[in-house]
């Protein structure tokens, strides 16, 4: 079925120009774990924090976890986020999808935090170890999810017949005004508006993905090509300097950039959302 190479690509023999990306596979397997870990480790912080509680009952300290700890670290985040989306949702619908939204941020933040691991595993020239989020199948997954996600959530919170209305906006509006003039113009307009928002799923999905694809992506390879050339032997030794220091300024901002597209990516679902529940939701 698969056509093998000595690259971590693998083709389908049926279809040729189609592509199996082992090193994102591998990669995205890393982040899930790395994940579990973390996720194990926050577990038994809380389960710890409660057994205390039950034979120090009034001692409050108990709860108010060392400023590094990993406890400490994710409830932060996970607040941080949270108020984000309580600002565009409401509380309620916030924290009533909070798990989905939290998770497309500490995945999206994981993935592509894994680019700063050293090229350690290497198939002919490839690094094994790549961000998930450098390649655009990745990225194009989590805004199909994405996607179909806030549409099912929106059918659940405003019912099918809101969410079918959505699509032919603002024609419920324009014959709220039953007259002769607003039926016709309503019938003129119903397939513009229709292929328009249609059309607008289509374009957050390629604008979801590719935003995030094409920021992680670029500034992985400038690192990658950035750390060849610092330990290539046909580099000068005070251009190699030069390089290493230019290397370090380029990952720092990096590391700020990777916080950045993760909660834009995040936000930007909270954001489409909150347009199909516009009206419906409690607080806003």
């Amino acid at each position: 079925m698969f056509l093998a190479s000595d690259s971590p690509f693998l083709k389908y023999l049926l279809f040729p120009n189609f592509e199996i990306h082992l090193n994102t596979i591998v990669s995205t397997y890393i982040v899930m774990f790395i994940i579990f870990i973390f996720g194990i480790l926050y577990r038994n912080s809380v389960y710890n924090t409660i057994k205390k509680l039950q034979f120090y009952p009034l001692n409050t300290e108990i709860l108010v976890p060392k400023p590094l700890s990993i406890q400490n670290i994710f409830e932060l985040i996970i607040e941080g986020i949270n108020n984000i989306n309580e600002s565009i949702l409401g509380k309620k619908i916030a924290n009533r999808y909070m798990p989905l939204l939290v998770s497309f941020f500490i995945f999206i933040l994981f993935s592509n935090l894994l680019g700063y691991i050293p090229p350690i595993w290497q198939v002919s020239g490839y690094s094994m170890i790549t961000p998930p989020t450098s390649d655009l199948s990745t990225t194009l997954a989590l805004t199909i999810i994405s996607v179909i996600a806030y549409n099912i959530l929106a059918i659940k919170e405003t019912g099918l017949k809101n969410w079918l209305e959505h699509f032919i906006f603002p024609i419920p509006t324009i014959l709220k005004n039953k007259t002769t003039f607003t039926i016709m113009l309503a019938i003129i307009l119903l397939p513009l508006f229709l292929l328009l928002n249609v059309f607008d799923i289509f374009a957050r999905t390629l604008s979801l993905s590719v935003r995030l694809f094409a920021n992680i992506f670029s500034e992985h390879t400038m690192v990658e090509k950035l750390v060849h050339m610092v330990v290539s032997n046909e580099t000068n030794i005070f251009l190699k300097i030069f390089l290493f220091f230019l290397n370090l300024f380029v990952m720092l901002i990096g590391i700020l950039a990777v916080f950045i597209q993760a909660i834009i990516f995040e936000i930007l679902s909270a954001v489409y959302l909150g347009l199909y529940l516009h009206g419906h939701s409690d607080e806003h």
